[in-house]
C-alpha cells in the first residue's frame, strides 16, 4: 500500500463532507509535499556520511554554480528557500567546517558575501554525484518527453503561485 492512500483517503473523507472541496486539486498538492519529502529523505541519507544534511548542501551546491562561486546571503537565502535564521545557523556550520567564508562586498559593508573555499568545491563535487544518483529515483521510468511535459506543467504552476503573491 503507498504511503499516501491515508492522505487520499481523508481528502476523500473532507470531499464527502464539504462537496465544493477540490479534492483533485488539494490531492496534487499534497503529493508534491510528499515527494519533496521522500526526495529529501533520500538526499539526506546520501549526505549523512558527509556531516552534512539537505539545507547545508543546497547552501554549498547553490555556491557552486553561482558565478565566482560567491552569493549575497540574501541571494542565496533565496535561492536555498532558506528563512535568514536558518541561512545564518547553516552557514555557521559551514564556516566552522572550511566549507565557506563570509566577508563584505567591497565598498559596502551592509551587504554579506558568502563563497565557497577549496575544501568546500571540493565536497560538492564528491557528494553532487551521489545526491542526483539517489534522488533520480523519481524520474525511473520517464522518457525525454514526460520529463519536458512535466517541466511544462511544474513551471505553469510555479508562474500561477508567483502571480498569486
Amino acid at each position: 500500500m503507498s504511503s499516501f492512500e491515508a492522505t487520499k483517503k481523508r481528502l476523500q473523507n473532507i470531499h464527502a463532507r464539504m462537496p465544493d472541496f477540490p479534492e483533485d486539486m488539494v490531492r496534487l498538492l499534497r503529493m508534491t509535499y510528499h515527494i519533496q519529502k521522500r526526495m529529501k529523505d533520500l538526499s539526506n541519507a546520501a549526505l549523512r556520511k558527509y556531516d552534512l544534511v539537505d539545507a547545508s548542501y543546497m547552501v554549498l551546491a547553490v555556491l557552486y554554480g553561482s558565478d565566482d562561486e560567491t552569493s549575497t546571503a540574501s541571494t542565496l537565502g533565496e535561492a536555498c528557500m532558506e528563512k535568514p535564521a536558518n541561512l545564518t545557523r547553516v552557514c555557521n556550520d559551514l564556516e566552522t567546517q572550511g566549507l565557506i567564508v563570509r566577508g563584505n562586498r567591497p565598498g559596502d559593508r551592509r551587504c554579506v558575501m558568502i563563497s565557497l573555499t577549496d575544501a568546500g568545491r571540493d565536497l560538492v563535487a564528491l557528494v553532487l554525484p551521489e545526491v542526483w544518483r539517489s534522488t533520480m529515483r523519481a524520474y525511473e521510468g520517464y522518457n525525454a518527453d514526460e520529463v519536458k511535459l512535466l517541466e511544462s506543467l511544474l513551471k505553469r504552476q510555479l508562474d500561477n503561485l508567483e502571480n498569486a503573491t
